[in-house]
């Protein structure tokens, strides 16, 4: 049984600290002066949050929020919000903070508190790469630097400053080991200009921050994948992190200690110091007693097992190992368990929500097929309406229509005075006399010609025919081709109409009886010139023959 226990720079638990501190620090500040309510809703916020009474906590805040807009108070609005931004951080609803942060950044610029947007960004950079979006962390912490810079007071600058580079270090881990470095450096850099009396920043958090740089220093040239590991410098750092772990005068928070005795062990083991490793690996399980962290627990097990088997102490070898082992075991199975029980979730509630898709989806289709059924019914009854109304009218055209009788043949007499083949002056006299031979023309039925043309139709008339065009124009209000095709319709209409032996007729052949040479053209011709097309124009005669027939 093995476990790989090779360093990882780690991402402390210093954000969450970071985060409870930027919530209990409006607790000590009074928001609102002008409303006496404001300041014991805040305490009452801040006492359900550390209750873990998260829901209480929120709902606390919104009310707050609400009074602040209420009172004018801005102050207490961007606190109430800010707080509210990192309850949902603290409890993992990564995606409901970020929205709330939205609002926070509004609030923080019209106020110009660059403090609170460094902190916002720093706190948005890290949900993003929780959330594994590690594009959009960076560019928060871009902003979160720019902020920071903008902050007025000296050593809160440098501190804000030294935090975002301390967190933008594992952003570049696997990525870029010289980034990783750079930054480290650069924190230290930031929380070493912090003044030692400093009024804004505490001796004890610039300790704090100093330890969390050197371990991840002392980790970072320690770690086996590392290019550039160097366990001298790994112990430089550590040691210089240890001695400032061992005598600073304040609490430091039990897991910054646990993790950095974790650190130390780990060294010693790989330096195969094995009684120091272990003298550490004891340090780091007297800790976790009270303070339950059994993937520490996990490590250091393994550790000390490998350490007193470095020693020949076998059977105490063989405890730790089978402590790890059990341990280990405990934990995968509640790694499972808290994966399945949400997987589980996740699957039902995809499954009731892919049902409910599915019934939205035929429900909408069931709609838009009715409506399509509905607006093609509705087209179709004011289709056949219009065609119905076409059709009638061509039949009253027919019915009322009076044809004059001018003799089939003209005798075109040859003049020389007369003729206007050549010339575009005609008089009124010869012009009337060319209206009568149109109209001696169109009762002749040589327009059924197949391939009559305008040329041919002048020399029938003596006439030319740019002439013979513009009297067509104007008298008739068509050009030639249009003239030709309308009066080989209403010869085909009324042959329809009146014999009903042209109704058993093909469309091909009604089409080369009045002319044309393609079945095609002559429907297109007839549709526009009727508005339907034949074989509707014959069903409808036939039906109304029928009736006419049966009610006689």
């Amino acid at each position: 049984m093995s476990i790989n226990i090779s360093s990882v720079i780690k991402r402390p638990i210093f954000l969450l600290m970071f985060i409870c501190f930027s919530f209990h620090a409006y607790a000590a500040k009074i928001l609102c002066p002008d409303n006496k309510e404001f300041d014991p809703l805040m305490d009452k916020a801040i006492k359900l949050n550390s209750e873990n009474k998260t829901k209480e906590a929120i709902a606390t805040l919104q009310q707050l929020i609400d009074l602040a807009k209420s009172i004018g108070c801005e102050k207490g609005q961007l606190a109430a919000t800010k707080n509210m931004m990192l309850v949902y951080a603290q409890v993992g609803n990564y995606k409901k903070s970020l929205e709330v942060s939205n609002a926070v950044i509004h609030l923080a610029l019209q106020q110009k508190n660059y403090k609170t947007l460094s902190t916002l960004y720093t706190t948005r950079a890290t949900l993003y790469d929780e959330l594994g979006l590690y594009e959009e962390s960076l560019k928060n912490s871009e902003e979160a630097i720019k902020y920071a810079k903008l902050i007025p007071e000296e050593d809160i600058r440098h501190y804000e400053l030294s935090f975002i580079y301390f967190n933008l270090s594992p952003y570049y881990q696997n990525r870029d080991d010289y980034q990783v470095l750079y930054y480290l450096k650069k924190s230290k850099e930031e929380i070493q200009k912090v003044k030692d009396n400093s009024k804004d920043i505490s001796a004890n958090k610039k300790v704090d921050m100093l330890i969390s740089i050197n371990m991840n220093l002392g980790t970072y040239y320690h770690d086996s994948k590392n290019k550039g590991r160097d366990i001298k410098l790994s112990e430089f750092y550590l040691m210089e992190g240890l001695k400032l772990l061992e005598n600073v005068k304040e609490e430091i928070n039990p897991d910054t200690t646990i993790d950095y005795y974790q650190a130390v062990m780990e060294l010693y083991k790989t330096k195969k110091e094995y009684e120091k490793a272990i003298e550490y690996g004891q340090k780091v399980l007297t800790l976790e007693k009270s303070n339950s962290l059994p993937y520490a627990r996990r490590v250091t097990y393994m550790v000390l097992a490998k350490s007193y088997l470095g020693i020949k102490e076998n059977e105490t070898s063989q405890k730790y190992l089978e402590l790890f082992s059990k341990l280990n075991d405990s934990i995968n199975s509640a790694e499972k368990e808290a994966v399945e029980v949400p997987v589980k979730k996740i699957i039902s509630e995809t499954k009731t929500n892919s049902e409910k898709q599915i019934k939205k989806i035929i429900i909408i289709s069931a709609v838009l097929i009715l409506l399509i059924v509905i607006g093609f019914l509705i087209y179709k009854r004011r289709s056949n309406r219009i065609l119905h109304e076409k059709y009638q009218a061509l039949i009253d055209k027919l019915k009322t229509e009076q044809k004059e009788i001018f003799p089939d043949e003209v005798e075109i007499e040859e003049n020389p005075i007369e003729s206007v083949k050549n010339t575009n002056v005609i008089s009124d006299e010869t012009q009337k006399t060319l209206l009568k031979k149109l109209q001696r023309f169109e009762n002749s039925d040589r327009y059924l010609k197949k391939d009559i043309n305008l040329a041919w139709m002048a020399n029938h008339l003596n006439t030319n025919t740019k002439y013979l065009s513009e009297l067509i124009n104007t008298h008739r209000n068509k050009n030639f081709s249009n003239y030709i095709n309308g009066l080989r319709i209403d010869y085909i209409t009324r042959k329809l109409y009146e014999n009903r032996m042209y109704r058993d007729y093909k469309i091909s052949y009604l089409a080369e009886e009045c002319g044309y040479a393609s079945p095609q053209v002559f429907v297109i011709a007839f549709k526009k010139e009727t508005g339907v097309t034949p074989s509707y124009f014959i069903e409808k005669l036939n039906k109304q023959f029928h009736t006419e027939a049966e009610t006689a």
